[in-house]
């Protein structure tokens, strides 16, 4: 029977969660910089976007990568090298001199994605069964407290010092956390000896990376246009080949017998729950900065500061959430969250125009089940897979939440296009006219948002428990 050190699972807790808040918090502050950094380097729009792009897909590709690596080496040798690269890039991104010196760093930068699933699993891996789902809720809630630190103050550094201050601040917080988790986390007891899948590495980076090229430079590229046809056809078969390779060869890069009901049900789920989340921030970024009526009307600041309350809920709510799990079961806690989410946001597009403090606390009740839903699927996802598969099951589940968050911009970003008005104002050289998205835009967003969250509960129901106080007893 495994033996565990509850008083180093205390210790080690707030560690690794601040590993998740090390990225939101870094990244998050780069959102109020970006049209800095545009007017910094003249490029375009188009062009500033790929800092975002090349990031995702790198990040994508790390996770399923490194996640790997770590069941094989050891999570926490896997872990620290990859937080000293983070830490690196950070500080060359900084002071990077060109933009395309920049685009190399924040491509770096991607290898970030790959401390979430290797965090997770040390959790589980490290930590006394019952302290767990807490744990895991607590490094949840990080997530929220990154953006609440990040968003205001991102936005004030980038606003009086320059964007690259922005970095200069994280630089010293991630190499002080990488020294510290070198120090005080322990190595992983569980690995998995075996060969490296290159083939099988380079097929998966082929589709991962040209479909997310694809449906991220599709609306700029045009998606009928030869680049984007030939991106897409690209990943399809690249992953066709890949899955092949991986039911044929005796090393599968993605092990074969990590598959199961519960890690299908939370990796389609996770998907879900990213795409609302990016679906949301969307919305209501547009809704709050578009002029009155079609708006309100306040500034990218101001926007910030107004989705402080949904991201702080997770503070509140997700810890909590491991804590009740363990009794209640991660299958309850999951389908709760689809009814908070459900409720929250239909309340939220009922309301849009009745004002800001009364749209405010739907969107937040959205969040309840958004974080619900975040914390029941990663233990639902941990206790599902034996310890030797963690890194493998908890990168292949960061792959779907990064694929959600790429989808949702592209799905919203069209909706809010072609279901827009007219506005102008009347100005000494005549009327000038533009376009904002109509109230139907932001409501189809978000119905179909509830749609995925409602057919969410299929792969849940169906499930098997991996929690709660008839099972529990027995780990």
């Amino acid at each position: 029977m495994d033996s565990y050190d509850i008083k180093y699972a205390w210790r080690a807790t707030p560690l690794l969660g601040s590993v998740a808040l090390l990225v939101m918090y870094t990244e998050a502050m780069l959102m109020p910089s970006l049209p800095k950094i545009q007017a910094e380097f003249n490029v375009t729009p188009a062009d500033a976007s790929w800092i975002l792009t090349i990031y995702l897909i790198v990040g994508t590709i790390s996770a399923a990568v490194f996640g790997n690596l770590g069941d094989i080496y050891g999570k926490k040798k896997v872990l620290t090298a990859v937080m000293a690269t983070y830490a690196a890039a950070v500080t060359f991104t900084g002071y990077a001199p060109s933009f395309e010196s920049l685009l190399v760093a924040r491509a770096i930068q991607g290898l970030g994605m790959a401390m979430f699933p290797l965090a997770f699993s040390l959790i589980r891996e490290e930590f006394p069964p019952q302290m767990v789902p807490t744990a895991q809720g607590v490094v949840s809630a990080m997530f929220g407290v990154g953006i609440i630190i990040a968003l205001p103050v991102g936005g004030y550094i980038a606003q009086n010092f320059g964007w690259r201050a922005t970095y200069h601040t994280a630089t010293p917080i991630a190499a002080l956390l990488t020294l510290a988790v070198w120090l005080y986390i322990r190595e992983s007891r569980y690995r998995t000896p075996r060969k490296v899948d290159l083939f099988g590495i380079a097929l998966f980076a082929l589709a991962a990376a040209s479909f997310l090229l694809a449906i991220s430079r599709g609306p700029d590229w045009g998606w009928t246009s030869p680049r984007i046809v030939t991106l897409f056809l690209l990943s399809v078969a690249s992953a066709a080949v890949f899955i092949l390779h991986e039911l044929t060869t005796d090393n599968p890069f993605i092990p074969r017998d990590i598959f199961n009901r519960n890690v299908a049900a939370a990796t389609f789920a996770i998907l879900i729950v990213a795409y609302a989340f990016q679906m949301n921030s969307q919305n209501l970024s547009y809704l709050l900065q578009m002029p009155p009526p079609y708006g309100y009307g306040v500034t990218v600041l101001q926007t910030g500061l107004y989705m402080l309350p949904p991201a702080a809920v997770q503070i509140i709510v997700a810890p909590l959430a491991g804590r009740a799990m363990w009794r209640l079961g991660a299958k309850k806690i999951a389908v709760a969250g689809v009814a908070f989410a459900v409720v929250g946001y239909q309340l939220a597009a009922a309301h849009l125009y009745s004002g800001i403090w009364t749209l405010i606390p739907y969107l937040t009740l959205g969040f309840v089940g958004l974080t619900l839903l975040n914390v029941s699927l990663i233990n639902l996802l941990t206790f599902s897979v034996s310890r030797q598969r963690l890194g493998a099951a908890t990168g292949l589940n960061t792959v779907f939440r990064n694929l959600g968050s790429a989808i949702a911009p592209t799905v919203a970003g069209t909706i809010l296009t072609n279901y827009s008005t007219y506005v102008y104002f009347n100005t000494p050289n005549g009327p000038v006219y533009f376009s904002v998205p109509s109230r139907d835009a932001y409501v189809i967003n978000i119905d179909i948002a509830t749609a995925m969250f409602i057919s969410v509960l299929a792969p849940i129901l169906i499930a098997r428990e991996v929690l709660g106080r008839d099972i529990t007893h027995n780990k």
